[in-house]
C-alpha cells in the first residue's frame, strides 16, 4: 500500500488509540475492543482499515484473534505529529 492509505489510515482518532493499545505488545483483538470503548463490529472495521494500510499484522491463535503493529517506525510518524501542535 502507499503513503496515501497510511496516512488516511492514521487520520482517525480510534485507530490511533488502536495503535497505542498495541504499541508495545501484541494483543487479542478482546482486548482491544475495551480499551476503545468502541463496539466489536466498530472496532473490526477499524483494524481492517490498519491492516489494508499494512500498519498492523492479524494472526489467529486457536479461537482469538491477535494484532501486532508490522513495523514500529510508524510510532516515529505519529510521535513527530504529536510535537507539531
Amino acid at each position: 500500500m502507499g503513503e496515501v492509505d497510511i496516512f488516511k489510515a492514521l487520520a482517525d482518532p480510534t485507530r490511533l488509540k488502536i495503535l497505542e493499545c498495541i504499541r508495545n505488545e501484541e494483543k487479542c483483538i478482546c482486548e482491544i475492543i475495551p480499551y476503545t470503548g468502541k463496539s466489536q463490529p466498530n472496532v473490526s472495521q477499524h483494524l481492517k482499515v490498519l491492516n489494508h494500510a499494512g500498519i498492523i499484522n492479524e494472526r489467529k491463535d486457536g479461537t482469538r484473534i491477535m494484532v501486532k503493529v508490522s513495523n514500529k517506525d510508524i510510532f516515529k510518524v505519529i510521535d513527530k505529529v504529536k510535537r507539531i501542535k
